[in-house]
């Protein structure tokens, strides 16, 4: 039993022993803790354990780990070396911790730097409170330096990471309060000021890009734009804005290209899909616009303008039926879409359910008063109905709208003056 325990631990050192000098801290810590659970007097074990901890900035935990590889080989010269240059190396810690902690700034700078310098191996917990001295004096963008030179020498080292995003978080932040209140002036100046603390923080190029929008600088947008997908591929919210950009600059082919790397990075974007199949019906490719609208009503079944705007295409082809199915979804999920409802009387005109088409078009007209292509369909309507006098008068009121007055006046005469129209 003894045997097989060596053995066991064995493996597991020097599986630990291979995992820390692969860099695999966490792991490496497990195995050697798991040969020291088995075997407490297992001396190497705790001295990698206080490397492990040393590696972590944990000079506590480094300092107990020694003491007990010292414990049980009394004789190694090795490990009392270390421990004295560990004993130096956190008196040198606390010292300058003493300044941080007592508000000498400048104090804790000049000692951080000197630890740097004589304890190379803590050079990314002397950059990370170096950092934290700067901040705490004011000096966001010297302290994000030294945040950014701390992850760059040990990039598992979280505090660092942390105390830059607290850094970026907090300029973004007061972007966001300036941007809603539309002062675009200061809301750009944070923006600016997050990218200075954090280059890589891609949000602050989106926000400049919508900034830019809203001004009407949709080059400078285009470019900001195109910085946050570089930066984040994944961000499907940056490729639609982009999307709706270049659509904006009528670059069809690079809006519907954005457009599906958006629902690619999120193939959940029904946003994105009703964008694009709208380009699409604009070119006039139905069939794939009509993909992609139902395409969107799979991800999400309440979209309502997806089943408007398919809905639209059935009544461009003619196909009644499932133009009147998708319009009807559209009104029942938004009463307020009054060209679905306006498109859905008039399906119901052509499909010749005329009681139907009258209560369409009223309800459009609910939505939106003196809309002539309502009162033009519920002309009809009346017309099928055989409400002469009800007809003139929608047509009457459709007529006062430019666009709708020639088929309104059709309507009207062949109302007043019946025999013209008769067949000979």
């Amino acid at each position: 039993m003894a045997i097989l325990t060596a053995q066991s631990s064995d493996q597991l050192f020097s599986e630990g022993k291979k995992l820390f000098e692969d860099g695999f801290l966490a792991e490496a810590e497990s195995k050697f803790l798991a040969v020291v659970q088995a075997d407490p007097a297992a001396a190497e074990a705790h001295f990698f354990l206080s490397k492990v901890y040393l590696r972590q900035y944990d000079l506590d935990k480094t300092r107990e780990s020694l003491r007990n590889a010292i414990e049980y080989d009394k004789a190694n010269q090795e490990y009392r070396d270390d421990f004295d240059h560990l004993n130096q190396l956190a008196s040198s810690m606390a010292n300058a911790m003493r300044s941080l902690n007592g508000g000498d700034s400048d104090g804790a700078i000049a000692k951080f730097e000197k630890v740097i310098e004589d304890y190379p191996e803590f050079t990314a917990a002397g950059m990370y409170y170096t950092g934290i001295a700067l901040m705490r004096s004011d000096q966001a963008s010297e302290a994000s330096k030294y945040f950014r030179e701390s992850m760059s020498f040990d990039p598992n080292y979280e505090r660092p990471r942390v105390a830059l995003k607290g850094l970026t978080d907090r300029a973004y932040n007061e972007g966001n309060q300036l941007l809603r209140r539309g002062d675009y002036e200061g809301a750009e100046r944070f923006f600016n000021e997050v990218l200075q603390l954090n280059p890589d923080y891609y949000q602050a190029y989106f926000q400049l890009g919508y900034l830019n929008t809203k001004l009407g600088d949709y080059e400078l947008a285009l470019a900001n734009y195109k910085k946050t997908v570089d930066m984040n591929p994944g961000y499907a919210k940056g490729w639609f804005a982009l999307g709706l950009t270049y659509q904006r600059n009528s670059d069809y082919d690079n809006a519907l290209k954005a457009l599906d790397s958006a629902v690619d990075a999120d193939p959940t974007y029904a946003k994105a899909l009703v964008q694009k199949a709208k380009i699409l019906m604009k070119q006039g490719d139905y069939k794939s616009a009509e993909g992609a609208y139902n395409r969107a009503i799979q991800v999400d079944p309440s979209y309502s303008t997806a089943y408007a705007d398919l809905g639209q295409i059935y009544v461009s082809q003619e196909r009644w039926e499932d133009a009147t199915s998708a319009l009807s979804t559209a009104t029942a999920l938004d009463a307020k879409l009054h060209k679905a409802w306006f498109l859905l009387a008039q399906s119901e005109n052509a499909s010749g359910d005329c009681d139907n088409a009258k209560e369409a078009a009223r309800s459009a007209l609910d939505a939106k008063s003196n809309y002539a292509p309502a009162y033009y369909e519920l002309g009809v309507a009346e017309v099928c109905l055989g409400n002469k006098t009800a007809a003139l008068a929608s047509f009457e009121n459709a007529r006062k709208d430019r666009s709708w007055r020639k088929n309104a006046e059709y309507e009207i005469d062949k109302i007043k003056n019946p025999e013209k129209y008769k067949n000979p």
